[in-house]
């Protein structure tokens, strides 16, 4: 699945929110590193990257993560549903675990 640079900002938000509060798992640390690398550092800039499933389902973990603790934003919420749509059409169920 294709993302735009200001999903990636978003992505990169949540990853490091996980980060900083001792849940980010090897998937979301690989995935942080690699995006790091391509942000532009605002929105509306030109970076996009492709997500396998793996990725995407550990973004889905980090927004998770991040509306138990404070709530999600409008941008916020729309990745996550972006993201599980994507999951869920990939044939993968919810299972982010």
């Amino acid at each position: 699945m294709l993302v735009n640079n200001d999903e990636i900002e978003v992505a990169c938000d949540a990853l490091w929110f996980a980060k900083t509060n001792g849940v980010m798992d090897e998937t979301q640390q690989q995935l942080f590193d690699r995006l790091q690398l391509i942000r532009v550092g605002d929105y509306g800039g030109m970076a996009s990257t492709k997500l396998d499933v793996d990725e995407i389902a550990a973004i889905i973990r980090a927004l998770r993560f991040s509306d138990a603790g404070v709530d999600l934003d409008d941008d916020e919420r729309a990745l996550l549903k972006k993201l599980t749509t994507e999951l869920l059409a990939a044939g993968n169920g919810p299972g982010t675990s």
